[in-house]
């Protein structure tokens, strides 16, 4: 049971995040309802997405105009963003909106952006940087899983410390082991929510 709960969340965490941040094809959807096509390709620096249409036209919306960005790559994989209100940290400290990878949606929803850094050298070589987030009732970025995200989980504690004990979660600050965390969190609810629904 245990290597089979792992080699679904590998598969599940790596088609959902393999390559995430190439332009690929898909549709953005935008906060006035309307639809654009073509290959996306989704900036964090910048936080926007560029479409380039079938007629070869680049169009860059930023995050306070999209909706909603899904995207489909060569084996049909799907990958969803969505823009959410966010405060950073940085010396400006104001409140705007900022594109998200959704690595796992519910009661508890497990974010993602990608950064990549240039590195000035004869290799002409990049950096990528991942950043994961909660989003429960606001956006905020996972440092310290244990007690930013745990507590969370608490009417479902029993379970989900038998799952990671089973599937041995040591390193819950680990990219794998929050996906399978809130992933498990969220499965639980859901059937709890559909179980309420059939008594009624």
């Amino acid at each position: 049971m245990r290597m089979y709960t792992i080699l679904i969340g590998i598969l599940l965490f790596t088609t959902n995040l393999l390559q995430a941040q190439a332009p690929t094809e898909g549709s953005v959807r935008l906060t006035n309802q309307t639809e654009v096509s073509g290959m996306v390709d989704i900036n964090s620096f910048i936080n926007s997405a560029i479409v380039t249409t079938d007629d070869e036209r680049q169009l860059t919306y930023h995050a306070s105009m999209i909706e909603e960005i899904v995207t489909k790559d060569d084996c049909d994989r799907e990958r969803n963003y969505r823009s959410f209100d966010y405060r950073s940290s940085s010396f400006f400290d104001r409140m705007e909106k900022k594109v998200f990878q959704v690595v796992s949606d519910g009661s508890i929803t497990l974010l993602r952006r990608v950064f990549e850094y240039d590195i000035f050298d004869a290799n002409d070589e990049y950096t990528i940087e991942e950043w994961y987030y909660i989003e429960d009732g606001k956006v905020e970025r996972i440092r310290n899983f244990r007690r930013q995200v745990l507590p969370l989980m608490a009417d479902y504690a029993e379970e989900m410390q038998k799952f990671r004990k089973l599937n041995k979660l040591r390193n819950l600050n680990d990219d794998l082991s929050m996906f399978l965390m809130v992933s498990y969190y969220n499965r639980l609810q859901s059937l709890e929510e559909q179980s309420l629904l059939s008594q009624r």
